[in-house]
């Protein structure tokens, strides 16, 4: 017999020993008693990572499982809820965090959630909304000032005559808006831009 035969062998006698006897009988191939023995033990080793992740994160639920009082199934499905749960609750603290950072003084997302005005649920979704938002808002700004430094040298230009006809005519030819917007910036600067 070959040293793989004799792991295959192995193998079947420590993860599938009632296999073991069909093969030796005969009435099942090595190669079979194999791969059912692989399937076992790789379900048995799945077993002992859903426990280890139920000691180390929720031993209330590891000890419900020892006792027979909750499945293996049940307990990590409940761990699963519990960490998704604390996720969208970092999720939202975090989005809170910016908000506050950035002068928003609605109320907190967190504390919406906990009053129970909002769920969790909702509460992350906010939080969402208002990241991608914000993002869109901040690519917006940034698109807008990289436009004005392009054009820098048209404020410039306007600065060092900004009592000049041609002057008056482009600021007469642009919106409320951004005509008090270009004279802002015209006198922003300093005199000696401005000529004087």
């Amino acid at each position: 017999m070959s040293l793989s035969r004799l792991s295959a062998a192995n193998v079947v006698l420590e993860h599938a020993p009632d296999l073991a006897e069909k093969v030796r009988l005969g009435t099942l191939g090595l190669d079979a008693a194999y791969a059912e023995a692989g399937h076992r033990k790789a379900r048995t080793a799945a077993v002992i990572n859903q426990h280890n992740d139920l000691r180390q994160h929720a031993p209330d639920l590891a000890e419900q499982v020892t006792e027979d009082t909750l499945t293996l199934d049940a307990a990590t499905a409940t761990l699963h809820q519990r960490l998704e749960d604390e996720r969208l609750r970092q999720l939202v603290k975090e989005s809170d965090a910016i908000r506050l950072a950035d002068g928003d003084t609605t109320p907190a997302l967190t504390q919406l959630a906990k009053r129970g005005d909002i769920t969790w649920d909702q509460a992350a979704q906010r939080a969402e909304d208002h990241r991608t938002h914000r993002h869109k808002t901040i690519l917006r700004a940034q698109q807008a000032l990289q436009l004005i430094a392009e054009n820098w040298a048209a404020v410039h230009d306007l600065a060092v005559r900004p009592d000049a006809p041609y002057t008056q005519e482009i600021l007469d030819g642009l919106t409320p808006q951004a005509r008090a917007l270009a004279r802002n910036l015209i006198q922003s600067l300093p005199d000696r831009t401005r000529g004087a």
